[in-house]
């Protein structure tokens, strides 16, 4: 059953992620201008360019800012069938798209958690949200979808493979984007 409920998460997280694959494309909208019977193209320059930057906890891409407020290391919580203990990662979003976004997908798109061993780099898998009363709220929000312009707290975590090894968060403009940076969490 437990394995079960873990490919079950997998694969909500992973079609939740594939709505951003584009995050990191972008084009510049054109603008169609007629003069004297011709019609020609002119390209339109954005008026304010995004720093695409991962920089002290502080992630930002075209689509939204995502700023880390905290991590936490919890035991495994084995009422819900957790075999490993979890990273947990607390952070607020901002939606600076048009679009509505949803905070747990956007960081799906961008960020990857891996553990080095001896002789491997794991990739670590997203965990079951944390079931700390606490966490209740920014739970609620990490799929609920967020108007542009709005800033919400929310959180995800992340199976452990191994307690007394780091683990490095590195952050991209979307799946399949440019890597931007990367932050180490010393788990003890």
């Amino acid at each position: 059953m437990n394995m079960k409920k873990k490919i079950v998460a997998m694969m909500l997280a992973g079609v939740m992620a594939c709505g951003l694959w584009a995050c990191g494309n972008s084009s510049e909208p054109k603008e169609e201008t007629k003069s004297e019977n011709k019609e020609e193209t002119v390209e339109v320059p954005e008026e304010q360019k995004t720093d695409v930057s991962f920089k002290d906890d502080i992630l930002t891409i075209e689509d939204g800012v995502i700023k880390i407020t905290g991590t936490e290391v919890a035991p495994a919580n084995t009422d819900i069938g957790e075999e490993n203990p979890t990273l947990i990662f607390t952070y607020e979003f901002t939606n600076t798209s048009d679009d509505v976004l949803q905070p747990g997908t956007v960081w799906i798109a961008c960020f990857n958690a891996t553990q080095e061993t001896e002789s491997t780099i794991e990739d670590l898998d997203v965990a079951f949200a944390p079931q700390d009363e606490k966490y209740t709220e920014m739970n609620e929000m990490s799929y609920t979808d967020v108007k542009p312009g709005a800033t919400v707290e929310s959180v995800i975590s992340y199976d452990i493979k191994d307690t007394t090894l780091p683990v490095t968060l590195t952050a991209t403009q979307g799946i399949a984007g440019e890597e931007l940076g990367s932050k180490v969490i010393n788990l003890q």
